[in-house]
């Protein structure tokens, strides 16, 4: 059994599953360093917002993406449409 709380557990997954489709669909040059820093600041973003429903994490997300591109200017990706906090399940927005 994990000493890692639920919520923090599911933050993380989430983060995990949502660099993975971000990383398949983005233009520019993902360098090896973006995948630990955009996943800790995905997962820092959605621990507060669990709760709060998916329309309130989806925009964390979204906006933690925002703030990762404008670092990184070179680098565009897709959004978060839709998230499933409970099982990790990330939904894109079409392009």
């Amino acid at each position: 059994m994990s000493d890692t709380p639920a919520p923090d557990h599911a933050a993380r997954s989430l983060a995990e599953q949502v660099f993975s489709a971000y990383a398949q669909q983005a233009e520019g040059p993902l360098q090896p360093q973006h995948e630990q820093v955009l996943v800790t600041r995905l997962a820092e973003a959605a621990r507060p917002r669990i709760a709060d429903g998916e329309g309130v994490l989806v925009a964390a997300v979204n906006a933690t993406l925002d703030a990762f591109e404008q670092a990184q200017p070179e680098i565009r990706g897709p959004r978060l449409a839709g998230a499933d906090a409970a099982t990790g399940v990330v939904r894109l927005a079409l392009g």
